[in-house]
């Protein structure tokens, strides 16, 4: 499973924690990645990921790269930044139409420092930029897949270019047993709440009655 962490220099997704510890228990490699969006600095936007992330040595990080707006030196200056940060980090750019009309030959750089996941909803033959990746990693096929156990949404369906022992060497390729990513922070708000005498008062669902004018209420 590879999933959002985070999205531009300031949004977390917040159901990385819980979605990913599933994943782990139920034994799934698991990886991450972060949409990187214009207009903003891609090397703050790197630096949030990787905070928020806290990968092992050798951990695989994928860079969304689809947004309209978004240039190729966006997208270098984000693989760079991250191995400035980290240079055992493995890095995937996933991309559809955006890399493909941006890309004419090949960049040296992007072969050297990035393996490809492709997006192309086809049943036939995908195609890429051969002349900077020969092969794409991941293939993604289909954004309308159904699978047992997702009741309520389709799924993205992707096609991996190798055997179950490579994909997991590829999704997991520090080799160790991933982190299990911790539960977001719940820090208790002291609120002093004014109420005229009687007036009740719900904290956490629970209504409680007061007969003077300061509560002092412990929120979580």
């Amino acid at each position: 499973m590879i999933h959002k962490c985070s999205e531009g220099s300031s949004y977390t997704d917040p159901m990385r924690a819980e979605n990913c510890s599933a994943a782990l228990a139920a034994g799934l490699g698991i990886s991450t990645y972060h949409w990187l969006s214009p207009g903003s600095d891609p090397r703050d936007q790197m630096e949030f990921y990787l905070e928020l992330l806290e990968p092992q040595n050798g951990e695989r990080v994928v860079v969304d790269y689809e947004e309209d707006g978004c240039q190729l030196s966006d997208l270098k200056a984000a693989i760079a930044a991250i191995l400035d940060i980290n240079d055992t980090l493995r890095v995937t750019v996933y991309s559809g139409h955006l890399i493909k009309e941006q890309l004419s030959g090949r960049d040296d750089y992007l072969a050297e420092n990035c393996d490809l996941w492709l997006a192309q909803y086809t049943s036939g033959t995908p195609t890429w930029e051969t002349a900077t990746w020969p092969e794409w990693a991941l293939w993604q096929y289909s954004e309308t897949g159904v699978i047992p156990g997702i009741d309520d949404a389709y799924v993205d369906l992707n096609n991996f270019n190798g055997d179950e022992e490579a994909f997991l060497a590829w999704i997991n390729p520090a080799g160790e047993e991933p982190t299990p990513v911790p539960p977001p922070i719940t820090r208790a708000v002291t609120v002093d709440i004014e109420a005229p005498p009687g007036v009740q008062v719900s904290v956490n669902g629970t209504t409680m009655s007061y007969t003077h004018r300061a509560l002092r209420a412990s929120l979580k």
